[in-house]
């Protein structure tokens, strides 16, 4: 016999786990009980693990076939009765209780402890893993140290002796830990699986790390900031570039590098729990995509370990090949007109204003050379020039605004898609003129020098407001101009409101340079806005501000007053 003694060092024995799981529980009937196919002479099995579900390998006398036994639960131990309990100690180890009193085995009794468990902030067996062994004991409890705070178990316990076992529990209720999950940990061995060069003469370095083996959440995703960086200097957090990537995935692609740089990335894990989300400490790679063979240069990363050089994909001649400063974006249609982003790179870690000059060059249907020059001022390392025309060629130039020569100016010539071709490609309603047609210049022409004089008289004070344009900017016939003079208040009156204005236009002849306005109030600001018409359209309009006099004190021998003021009223910035 396998077992002689039956002592508990043999039952509890690898040779006893062997023999339980080849040969199946209960007694083969009599040789004589066989009939149909199992009463055949044939050897049809020669163990227990041959035959499917509860049938054993047994003798009918004149071969062996599968056949349902006898005595199934003869001599095995019962289920365990009562409900699994669930201790939580302080040390986060889980205690797991069972009651089997009524078990009466001569033999010992193994019980087999397996649970399943399922991610997430509501118990689901839908979601939950297939069922794992966690252990085997002859006690009726059992302690387990790995349990995860934001998992959710179930339990099931079998009793099994020599003889067999009757089965699993049901599954336990739920359990979850009443403690809260822990960030996921920071991304391991960060380093560069590869370096390329792009026809463009930009880099391209694939950066990969580890997944971690089990954290309490899985990973949702993986942030990643990556900047150029200068010696000993710190770029601001909103000049890093991001990317985001899958928590299943363990590299990124980082594109448009340029060559002959030093870089700094920062990868951090991102889990989520509910409405909230937890985040691993940063962990950083300093590498640059200057790459040399001979010297085995070492790129390194916040855990300490050098990562070894890599292999130089660059030719001699890219190597040499100086960095573009200035940088076009995709053009884009917003606020009813095409723009597009022009960004450069810093010289200098000192220069933080920069002298924008855009012009446009030519177009497709019209000649436009010379016109629309604009000059800017900023302070970021990018500008958004707007109102750009379809079809057209412009140069952008940027000098650092205070770079004592040190710096040349930097120019870069674009060209704007036609308008049907971006309107292929764009789902906003975009108006285009009719390809091929002419399209004419805008009107650049603007009223110049502003003034005014007020006469008083008998109370009644009259305006009369004029001004000058150059016929030089003028490149379609004048057909007038449209004056607006408007009354600024802040005194709160009938049927008006603090700060409201009180307008009137009018459209005067091309040979009308003045116009005269009656009846106006004693110390009042007026706004006074004038456009050149034109078969074109109209022009940019020019607005001054201008303030009539105070009446004087009625006296019947004063001489009427005339008063001139030929310079305008600059309103304060805080009410106009």
């Amino acid at each position: 016999p396998l077992f002689p003694k039956k002592n508990y060092e043999c039952l509890t024995s690898c040779e006893f786990l062997k023999y339980i799981l080849s040969v199946k529980q209960g007694d083969c009937p009599a040789p004589e009980k066989a009939s149909g196919f199992a009463a055949a002479c044939v050897e049809s099995c020669e163990t227990d693990s041959e035959c499917s579900g509860v049938k054993k390998c047994c003798s009918n006398g004149c071969g062996h076939t599968c056949q349902v036994p006898k005595n199934l639960y003869k001599g095995v131990p019962l289920k365990p009765r009562k409900e699994l309990k669930f201790i939580e100690l302080q040390s986060g180890d889980l205690e797991v209780k069972w009651s089997s009193k009524f078990n009466i085995s001569i033999e010992p009794v193994i019980y087999v402890v397996q649970r399943r468990w399922n991610q997430g902030i509501h118990p689901s067996e839908d979601d939950a893993t297939n069922w794992q062994t966690v252990a085997q004991t002859t006690d009726e409890r059992v302690r387990l140290p790995d349990i995860r705070a934001s998992r959710w178990y179930q339990f099931r316990v079998a009793a099994v002796n020599v003889h067999g076992t009757r089965g699993f529990t049901a599954p336990s209720k739920h359990f979850r830990s009443s403690k809260d999950p822990s960030a996921p940990p920071a991304p391991s061995n960060i380093r560069i699986a590869n370096i390329s060069a792009s026809n463009d003469g930009t880099v391209n370095v694939v950066i990969t790390w580890d997944l971690p083996e089990e954290p309490d959440i899985p990973v949702h995703h993986y942030k990643v900031f990556w900047s150029w960086t200068y010696s000993k200097y710190v770029i601001p957090a909103k000049k890093k570039r991001r990317k985001i990537t899958d928590g299943a995935q363990n590299y990124v692609v980082l594109e448009g590098l340029q060559p002959n740089s030093n870089y700094n990335v920062e990868l951090q894990a991102v889990t989520r729990w509910g409405q909230i989300r937890l985040k691993s400490a940063k962990v950083s790679l300093h590498f640059s995509t200057t790459q040399d063979t001979r010297n085995n240069k070492e790129q390194t990363s916040t855990s300490g370990k050098p990562q070894k050089g890599l292999v130089d994909l660059y030719p001699t001649f890219q190597r040499r090949k100086t960095t573009r400063f200035l940088k076009i974006g995709a053009p884009f249609y917003q606020d009813n007109q095409l723009q597009l982003k022009v960004y450069w790179k810093k010289p200098d870690i000192s220069m933080n204003q920069f002298q924008v000059h855009w012009l446009l060059e030519s177009c497709a249907h019209n000649d436009t050379k010379g016109l629309g020059k604009v000059t800017e001022l900023t302070y970021e390392n990018y500008i958004i020039l707007k109102d750009l025309s379809f079809s057209c060629k412009y140069k952008v130039t940027v000098l650092p605004a205070k770079s004592k020569g040190r710096f040349k100016a930097e120019s870069i010539f674009f060209v704007t898609p036609s308008c049907s071709a971006f309107k292929e490609k764009s789902h906003k309603h975009i108006n285009c003129p009719a390809e091929g047609v002419p399209v004419l210049p805008k009107v650049l022409a603007k009223p110049e020098n502003l003034s005014a004089s007020f006469i008083v008289q008998e109370g009644n004070i009259t305006g009369h407001f004029s001004w000058k344009i150059s016929k030089a900017d003028l490149h379609q016939p004048m057909t007038g101009f449209q004056v607006t003079w408007a009354e600024v208040t802040t005194e709160s009156r009938q049927n008006s409101l603090p700060n409201s204005i009180i307008s009137q236009s009018q459209i005067l002849p091309a040979d009308h340079y003045v116009l005269t306005v009656p009846n106006l109030r004693p110390s009042m600001l007026y706004r006074l806005e004038v456009q050149v018409l034109t078969t074109g359209g109209e022009g940019p309009a020019t607005i001054k501000s201008f303030r009539t006099p105070d009446l004087p004190p009625f006296s019947p021998h004063r001489p009427h007053l005339k008063q001139h003021h030929p310079h305008h009223y600059k309103p304060s910035p805080e009410k106009y």
